[in-house]
């Protein structure tokens, strides 16, 4: 059995093909793409972050917040957040103003990755 097809037909399956192939390149890409991310560490260090920042209040509780934090970032692979807590911890000690706007940063970098 001998299969003819017409030029519009082949003009068709290769449009469709060519769509096809267009959607799984563009759903891969979407996998694999995207911001530095968030590994293991970083995850953590954004984790205790958020669960200690709102009893942090004295300083000497920003230290310990602080300590726990970097402590996981340092290991992290995410530039932007091991700078982010380095910061913060470094801050920890100083005014509320500067604590706040380290805190938020982290806050900021934990949030994009």
């Amino acid at each position: 059995m001998k299969l003819k097809l017409t030029k519009r037909q082949i003009t068709i399956i290769a449009v469709a093909a060519i769509a096809v192939l267009a959607l799984l390149v563009s759903r891969g890409r979407k996998v694999d793409s995207g911001p530095e991310g968030i590994d293991a560490h970083a995850r953590q260090a954004c984790s205790d972050f958020a669960a200690g920042y709102p009893k942090a209040k004295a300083k000497a509780a920003r230290l310990t917040l602080a300590d726990r934090v970097t402590a996981n970032s340092s290991k992290s692979d995410n530039d932007l957040i091991r700078k982010r807590a380095a910061t913060m911890g470094a801050s920890a000690n100083d005014s509320d103003t500067e604590w706040r706007a380290a805190a938020d940063a982290l806050t900021s970098a934990c949030r994009t990755g």
